[in-house]
């Protein structure tokens, strides 16, 4: 999940009001609103003048020829190529584009990593330390340099990781469809490995949802399956661009929740 998403939650939200220790709050405690949308042209006015000399490191980390520095105020420390080689690069209404299955795949890596793989650690503990946030899920120091975890609702036990691995084992596609994905589950390790970028894409639109009902915490249900939910509508061939507004804020309050359920 990521932090501050709450600042895209429209006015008046109800999680906007709320100051729950699972959020994470500047120094001041105020949420803010959100960034202000840069158009197609401010940005290429933001990098027209930045000038990138390009040059070798000499052995002190230093670069041999000097780069002029960027304009203050601007995030961008260089002009990108495709301004240069084509020329409708600054008109294009999207500003950037994502591919949508290596971000699927990075999704169901780290979702299917903290629930079966126990991606939870000390270290993503002491983050939240850091940041002053979760303090039920603090690690607490029982001396000798050992720390004990206190379960968090994404701990699955023994027996729900067995049931969500034999619910996937059972899974059977057409042909084509996807790959085996009785092969990709391990019994022996409870664990679901060796999957593509289209698996990625078959599992959270369609199966990941129907998997995680054999676990218990029903929060953690909630949220996973409505981001199951947004990826089976984006994935669709036919989209209504009406339903786009509302799916927008479906997903802002999803990346919330998220926040409120799983650690950073």
């Amino acid at each position: 999940m990521y932090l501050r998403y709450r600042r895209f939650l429209e006015e008046g939200h109800k999680y906007r009001g709320k100051k729950f220790h699972q959020f994470f709050l500047d120094d001041d405690g105020v949420i803010g609103p959100a960034p202000a949308k840069q158009d197609r042209h401010s940005v290429f006015q933001m990098v027209d003048d930045i000038a990138v000399v390009h040059g070798k490191m000499t052995k002190d980390g230093k670069m041999r020829n000097k780069e002029k520095a960027p304009k203050d105020g601007v995030p961008f420390k260089k002009k990108s190529i495709f301004f240069k080689y084509l020329p409708y690069w600054q008109d294009l209404e999207v500003r950037h584009a994502i591919d949508g299955m290596h971000m699927k795949k990075n999704v169901l890596c780290r979702t299917i990593g903290i629930l079966l793989e126990s991606k939870d650690n000390l270290k993503s503990r002491k983050d939240l330390v850091a940041m002053n946030m979760r303090p039920d899920l603090h690690p607490i120091d029982v001396g000798n340099g050992r720390y004990q975890l206190p379960p968090a609702s994404y701990n699955l036990t023994l027996a729900e990781k067995r049931e969500v691995c034999e619910c996937l084992r059972g899974i059977r596609v057409p042909s084509r469809y996807s790959s085996n994905i009785r092969k990709l589950v391990s019994m022996e390790d409870l664990s679901f490995t060796g999957y593509n970028c289209h698996d990625c894409h078959v599992m959270l639109s369609v199966f990941l949802a129907i998997a995680i009902r054999a676990i218990k915490p029903v929060y953690v249900k909630m949220v996973i399956t409505r981001l199951c939910y947004f990826f089976n509508k984006i994935s669709q061939k036919v989209i209504d661009r009406n339903e786009l507004d509302d799916l927008q804020n479906f997903v802002r309050e999803t990346m919330v929740q998220l926040e409120m359920c799983f650690p950073p």
